[in-house]
C-alpha cells in the first residue's frame, strides 16, 4: 500500500478526474460513504453526532458525511466555518443540495458561536472532524483554533475525516494545535503525517478507505505501508520435503562480559523465524556460558585478547565460516572497542554474505560509516533512534522529527538496507525505496527486543530471502509478535519471541480476512 504526502495525493485526485474520467462529486461521495461505512460498523450505538466542516473539498467531505448519516437514521447536528455560499466545485455541490433540501446549517463565522457550539457538544455522543484537512502548511490560529480546543475538550469520542485537523500532512507535525481523534478514515493511501509522531498521537486508529483512485497512478511512489498480506506472499516457502539442510544457515557473532544475553536472543530467534541451522561466534571464555543456555544453536570458540572480547585476529576464521553460511549478523551484546573495530573492517570488506549490523557494531562504526560502501553485499543495518543520532551527530529528537526523510538519505549514503527503529520502524533501501511497518508497540520497548530483530531478519536471508524483503518481512513479524504480548507491564523480550509462532499463523488468516474487506481497512494488522 503506497504512502502519499499532500502533493502526491493532490496529483492522485487530479490524474482520476481529468484523465481517467472520474467526476470529483463522485469521489466526494465515496471518501463520506467510507467514513459512514465505519461508524454504522463502529460506533451504531451514537445517536447524536455533531460534524464540523470548514472550507475546500475537506469540509465538502464533512457536508455529504453530514447528508448520509442523516439518512442512515442519525439526529445530525452540522457546524460550518464558511459562509453561506462560500463553497465552490465539489463541496458547492453538497452545499447547494442541503439548502435546497432546507438541511439546518450553524455558522461558526466569530466567536459569538462558540458558546453554542460547546452547548451542542454537551447533548452529542460523536464528533465528525472536517474542520481541515491535507494541506494546511501554517499555523491554525484564531477562530479555528479556539474550535479545536473545544472539540479536545468536549470529552466526546472523535472520527477525523482523512486527517485529524492540524496535523501536517507531510511530516506530522502539529501546526500550533490539531485535534485529537480516536479514529482517521484517510482516504485512498495513507499519509506519512499520520504515521510519524506527534501526528500519529493524534490521529488514533487509522483506516484507509478506498475513493476510486487506481492503485497504477501511484506506481512510481517510493514509499510503502506495509500489509500483512505483503508479508504472507514474502515469506519463504517451507516444502515438505524441507530439512535443516536446505532451509539456511546463519552465523551470528555476538556477545561480550555481561552481555552473553543478547547474543543468546539473537541467535534463538535466528532459529524460531525458520532458519535450519545456526552458529553462535563468541570470545571462547563465554562459551561456557552460553552452551549452557543454548540448547539448539550451535557454538563457535573465537580468540581473545582478553576474557570474552575477541581479538580482530578472528576475521579469518569468521569469514572462513560465513563462506559456508548464508548470512552473518554482527553486533548483539559486542563490545565496541578497538579489537571490534579491527575485525570488523575486515569482515565489511571481505564477507561473501550478507551483513545484518547491530548494537556494538554499529557502535563501533560511528565515525567509519564510510566503510560499509565496501561492503561486498548491501548491508543491513537495525539502529535505533538513539543510535541513528550518534551515528549521524545529531540529538534523538532532530531523529524523531524527521525519521523517513533522514532514514531515506542516510541509506542511499552508505549504501545500506537501513532498519530506523521505534513505532511504526521504517526501511529505506539505498535506492530512496522505502517502507513502514505499522506493526510493534510498548512490549518491544526493552532490552534484547533490538537482538531479536537482528537474529529474525538473519533467518529471512538465509531462507533466501532478498535483503530488502527480509529487512520488511522481520520487522512487521517481530512487530507483530510484540502486539500479541498481553497488555500492560511484566513483560521481557522473551515474550515477543515466544509469540513469534503465533505471529506466523495469524498472517494467513488476517490475510484472508481482509480480503473480504477491501474498502475499508484498518492499517494494523490486529
Amino acid at each position: 500500500m503506497k504512502v502519499l504526502g499532500s502533493a502526491a495525493m493532490k496529483e492522485a485526485d487530479r490524474k482520476t478526474i481529468e484523465e481517467i474520467g472520474m467526476p470529483g462529486a463522485v469521489l466526494m461521495e465515496t471518501a463520506a460513504l467510507r467514513v459512514v461505512e465505519f461508524i454504522l460498523s463502529s460506533r451504531p450505538e451514537a445517536k447524536r453526532l455533531v460534524v464540523l466542516a470548514g472550507p475546500g473539498n475537506n469540509g465538502g467531505d464533512g457536508l455529504a458525511v453530514a447528508r448520509l448519516l442523516t439518512i442512515a437514521g442519525f439526529s445530525v447536528s452540522l457546524w460550518s466555518t464558511v459562509k453561506p455560499g462560500g463553497y465552490r466545485g465539489d463541496a458547492g455541490i453538497n452545499e447547494q443540495y442541503l439548502e435546497n433540501i432546507s438541511f439546518q446549517f450553524h455558522r461558526i463565522l466569530d466567536q459569538s458561536a462558540l458558546d453554542r457550539l460547546t452547548e451542542d457538544l454537551s447533548r452529542a455522543e460523536l464528533v465528525i472532524d472536517a474542520l481541515l484537512g491535507i494541506g494546511v502548511d501554517r499555523e491554525v490560529e484564531g477562530l479555528l483554533a479556539n474550535i479545536i480546543d473545544i472539540i479536545n475538550n468536549s470529552g466526546l469520542p472523535v472520527v477525523a475525516v482523512d486527517i485529524p485537523s492540524g496535523v501536517n500532512a507531510d511530516s506530522g507535525a502539529i501546526m500550533g494545535c490539531a485535534v485529537r481523534a480516536d479514529w482517521t478514515v484517510t482516504f485512498a493511501f495513507p499519509k506519512p503525517g499520520l504515521l510519524s509522531y506527534p501526528g500519529a498521537e493524534k490521529a488514533g486508529d487509522i483506516y484507509v478507505g478506498q475513493i476510486n483512485i487506481p492503485s497504477f497512478l501511484v506506481e512510481h511512489e517510493t514509499v510503502d505501508l506495509l500489509t500483512a498480506g505483503q508479508i504472507l506472499n514474502m515469506l519463504p516457502p517451507r516444502p515438505k520435503s524441507a530439512h535443516k539442510g536446505n532451509m539456511g544457515r546463519v552465523l551470528v557473532v555476538a556477545g561480550s562480559p555481561g552481555m552473553s544475553g543478547a547474543a543468546v536472543m539473537a541467535a534463538e530467534s535466528a532459529l524460531m523465524g525458520g532458519a535450519g541451522l545456526v552458529y553462535l561466534a563468541a570470545a571462547q571464555s563465554l562459551s561456557p556460558v552460553l552452551s549452557a543456555r543454548l540448547v539448539e544453536v550451535i557454538t563457535i570458540d573465537l580468540p581473545e585478547i582478553e576474557p570474552g572480547i575477541i581479538s580482530s585476529a578472528s576475521a579469518k576464521r569468521v569469514l572462513d565460516k560465513a563462506g559456508t553460511c548464508d548470512v552473518l549478523a554482527v553486533g548483539p551484546g559486542l563490545d565496541p572497542g578497538k579489537e571490534t573495530i579491527g575485525l570488523l573492517e575486515k569482515l565489511i570488506k571481505n564477507s561473501p554474505v550478507p551483513l545484518v549490523l547491530d548494537a556494538g557494531a554499529l557502535e563501533a562504526l560511528n565515525g567509519r560509516m564510510e566503510l560499509l560502501k565496501e561492503a561486498k553485499k548491501t548491508p543491513v543495518l537495525t539502529p535505533h533512534p538513539g543510535e541513528m543520532a550518534r551515528l549521524i551527530g545529531t540529538s534523538v529528537q532532530e531523529v524523531q522529527l524527521n525519521r523517513l526523510e533522514l532514514a531515506r538519505g542516510y541509506a542511499r549514503r552508505w549504501n545500506s538496507i537501513l532498519l530506523l527503529k521505534g513505532f511504526n520502524t521504517i526501511i529505506a533501501d539505498p535506492d530512496g525505496k522505502a517502507a513502514i511497518s505499522p506493526t510493534g508497540g510498548p512490549a518491544l520497548a526493552t532490552a534484547g527486543s533490538g537482538d531479536l530483530l537482528t537474529g529474525l531478519v538473519s533467518s529471512f536471508i538465509a531462507q533466501g530471502m532478498t535483503v530488502e524483503n527480509a529487512a520488511r518481512t522481520g520487522v512487521f513479524i517481530h512487530g507483530l509478535a510484540g502486539d500479541f504480548v498481553p497488555e500492560g507491564r511484566g513483560h521481557m523480550a522473551g515474550d515477543v519471541m515466544k509469540c513469534y509462532k503465533k505471529a506466523f499463523q495469524y498472517l494467513e488468516k488476517e490475510s484472508e480476512g481482509r480480503a473480504k474487506k477491501p474498502f475499508l481497512q484498518r492499517i494494523r494488522p490486529y
